[in-house]
């Protein structure tokens, strides 16, 4: 019997995801608290300062930014949280007239569901089958989120989990920046990419033995990136 249905026999199923909503403490008629609550363990912020706090505190599973609800784009926001927890799950809900690149793992616009909140939460904290990837020295576990290298072994957020996969799916291909956007955050837009070089800042610290030195992940001026693993380089990264 697993846990779960252990627990179901003493009046339900331990609620282990823990869910950090960020809204207006003006949005109880729209809020998604009492939906989420049914499956999650949910804590409340009512801003962005005192959400990075609570986050920061409580480290919870995912974080459900609505800033809709606050009434701004909310990608300052977002950028603030995954500046401090990059590893972390986010969600951000903002209104269709909002423009400008988020930090988050997941951009909802209303109207939709609750159950379409949930299983984007789902999809981003409940593990699934997923495929083993080695290229060279790197070795990328979908599944668990894992980068494993020579030299460190580093959980990866979703996002960047996808951003490796197309890396390590396209070896020594160069990739524009529009193919990038377009396959990873499934968006045309480029009036913003800081969102794609935070990205690769970010998955830089997990490949790179020096990351201000990258011989991995290498820029192409002006059109993209390219992911360079030249012959044995799993040899001469192993210790000697």
């Amino acid at each position: 019997m697993s846990a779960c249905a252990a627990s179901l026999l003493l009046g339900g199923c331990m609620k282990t995801t823990k869910v950090l909503l960020i809204e207006s403490a003006r949005n109880s008629s729209e809020s998604f608290a009492d939906s989420l609550r049914r499956k999650y363990q949910v804590q409340i912020a009512h801003s962005g300062k005192q959400g990075l706090e609570m986050a920061r505190k409580e480290l919870p599973t995912v974080i459900v930014l609505d800033a809709a609800s606050l009434r701004t784009s909310g990608n300052r926001i977002s950028f603030s949280l995954r500046a401090a927890l990059e590893q972390m799950p986010i969600i951000h809900i903002r209104a269709a007239e909002a423009t400008g690149n988020s930090a988050a793992d997941v951009l909802l616009v209303p109207p939709f569901t609750a159950r379409k909140l949930t299983n984007r939460i789902d999809r981003l904290t409940v593990p699934v089958e997923g495929a083993h990837l080695q290229v060279g020295p790197f070795s990328l576990n979908a599944q668990s989120q894992t980068l494993t290298t020579p030299w460190t072994e580093k959980k990866l957020t979703p996002k960047l989990v996808e951003l490796m996969e197309l890396f390590m799916g396209n070896l020594n291909n160069t990739l524009e920046r529009k193919y990038i956007m377009q396959q990873v955050w499934k968006t045309d837009y480029m009036g913003d990419t800081r969102t794609l070089d935070v990205h690769i800042r970010w998955l830089r610290k997990a490949v790179e033995p020096n990351p201000r030195k990258p011989q991995y992940i290498t820029t192409v001026r002006g059109v993209g990136y390219r992911f360079v693993v030249p012959a044995g380089a799993d040899e001469a990264a192993k210790p000697s």
